[in-house]
């Protein structure tokens, strides 16, 4: 039986920006700059793949179905690598941390995180996400009269838990600098440039000076985390000399070398970490302050249940509104809203000949807007993921999909569910002023401005 009933919630159309009618290469890539979501190309939501040329005889090839993505993805990954413009804009962020590793150094860094990523790890991974839910909600309470900003504070709370979750570490005054660098890098260099696509691997772009001095900061930054989490030692192991948190199995596969492994590790989890769940709660607040009856519903759902630290993992399986909600979210602002790749050899795919060297890409943001996979796509509708059939892997890809599909999102939609329900449990919102907020993609999903929301305080 749903949990709510037909027709007792209303959806609204979130504004975005309209899919392009004609693209050409010189656009597609300066939009990279300024917002992709721009320069889609409309015919992606009825052709299998659409083809736009390339200065020098290449190409870049859109495959917008989920036979597509199943092939690029699944099938064939090996014949796809990742392209050089997302090394270049990612680097200075990860270095040769996960996602930007390949082959067996890949496959030997994924099986190091992989137990701190199990289904038995949640519950206490899910302690950290309840103790950070409640002091956010301690801080919006206090803040109660003035306007709030939700998009600082989820970023806040997001980032608190993923250093205290993986690291077993409270920032304290670093979290506030943490923020900065990873905003400020995301807003500006993170964005991708022509010359970041087509300037051979390598070879310098006219960003690659400021990028390099931002990595020299953020390194020294993530060392300063790293020295933080030292200090603290092993304070709290149940057993001596077995690993406590993620940081302990990252320091006996990677060891303690300043040069090692451990802080891009350490720094490219801690920016996905934070950024993914910032963006999904933060976008489900934007969604939830035009349904009132919605927020309603997530606060009765969450009104009887134990959300402390000591109830949140037996709390979150009945959460199945809120769960719904975020993945509504990640359908319409999805983390991963491209998926870019680089032929490695040529073939066939949906009919559609790709030469080696072309640019493959998977425009997940139209594949979740497609009325082919899709009832009503451009509404939000948290119903369609209640009492329902899953949907295809390969239509829904908020985080990828296949081998590299990002390894930390169940714990991502577990965060995103419980901090959403302690939320509305203790709060209505709505935003301040009647302007749209809408969506900036460059590396990430990003609001045009930031937004300021009225809180009110739940009774009862």
């Amino acid at each position: 039986m749903s949990i709510v009933a037909p027709g007792t919630l209303a959806h609204h159309a979130p504004p975005v920006p309209a899919l392009a009618e004609r693209v050409g290469w010189l656009k597609l890539l300066g939009a990279f700059r300024r917002n992709t979501l721009e320069a889609f190309p409309r015919a992606c939501l009825d052709a299998p793949a659409v083809t736009i040329p390339l200065p020098g005889g290449g190409r870049m090839v859109l495959l917008s179905t989920p036979a597509g993505a199943r092939h690029v993805l699944l099938t064939a990954t090996h014949d796809f690598v990742r392209l050089p413009a997302g090394r270049r804009v990612i680097g200075p962020i990860a270095g040769r941390g996960l996602v930007l590793a390949d082959g067996e150094a890949w496959r030997h860094q994924r099986r190091v995180l992989a137990p701190a990523f199990t289904p038995r790890t949640l519950p206490l991974m899910l302690r950290f996400v309840a103790r950070s839910a409640e002091e956010s909600c301690r801080r919006l309470e206090e803040g109660l009269g003035a306007p709030a900003d939700l998009r600082g504070e989820m970023q806040r709370v997001a980032l608190d838990i993923a250093t205290t979750s993986m690291f077993s570490l409270e920032t304290g005054p670093l979290g506030a600098e943490i923020r900065a660098l990873i905003s400020g890098y995301l807003d500006r260099l993170g964005r991708p440039t022509v010359a970041d696509f087509l300037l051979p691997p390598g070879w310098p772009t006219p960003s690659s000076p400021r990028r390099a001095l931002f990595r020299r900061r953020w390194l020294r930054l993530v060392r300063t985390v790293l020295e933080a989490r030292r200090e603290q030692g092993a304070q709290g192991q149940e057993a001596q000399g077995a690993p406590r948190d993620l940081f302990d199995l990252l320091i006996e596969a990677h060891g303690d070398a300043p040069g090692g492994l451990l802080a891009d590790e350490v720094g490219t989890l801690i920016v996905a970490g934070h950024e993914t769940t910032a963006s999904t709660l933060f976008w489900a607040c934007t969604l939830l302050a035009r349904e009132p009856a919605v927020q309603d519903a997530l606060a009765a759902e969450a009104m009887g249940l134990d959300l402390s630290e000591e109830g949140a993992a037996a709390a979150l399986p009945h959460l199945r509104l809120a769960k719904s909600v975020a993945q509504e979210t990640l359908r319409l602002y999805p983390p991963v809203y491209v998926i870019a790749r680089r032929a490695a050899r040529a073939s066939v795919v949906e009919g559609t000949e790709i030469p080696a060297g072309s640019i493959v890409m998977i425009p997940t943001w139209v594949l979740h807007r497609n009325t082919r996979w899709w009832d009503r796509p451009e509404t939000f509708d948290p119903r369609r993921f209640l009492d329902r059939p899953e949907p295809d892997r390969f239509v829904y890809l908020p985080f990828g999909a296949g081998p590299r599909i990002c390894i930390g999102a169940q714990l991502a939609l577990s965060e995103a569910t419980l901090v959403l329900a302690r939320l509305m449990r203790a709060f209505r919102l709505s935003l301040d002023g009647d302007r749209p907020v809408l969506p900036v993609a460059t590396t990430t999903v990003r609001p045009d401005h930031v937004p300021r929301f009225l809180l009110e305080r739940r009774v009862g």
